[in-house]
């Protein structure tokens, strides 16, 4: 059973990988290229992001409107 973490990407492998500090990017960027790095080397494979996959971006947030006053 996968605990949390990034879970590795194929079907049937159990390895997941934690960011160790929840609040540094550095943590969550590291435990990114530690899945990454175990995808190619354990199983050669290399993910692809598809045209129409959705990205992350701060920018992209829409923010709440203001309330109406009555």
């Amino acid at each position: 059973m996968r605990a949390g973490g990034f879970p590795c990407r194929l079907v049937g492998c159990f390895e997941s990988f934690r960011v160790v500090d929840q609040k540094s990017m550095a943590s969550l960027h590291a435990a990114s290229a530690a899945r990454t790095d175990h995808e190619v080397a354990r199983h050669d494979y290399h993910h692809v992001r598809l045209p129409d996959e959705q990205v992350f971006s701060p920018s992209r947030r829409t923010t709440p409107k203001p309330a109406e006053r009555g």
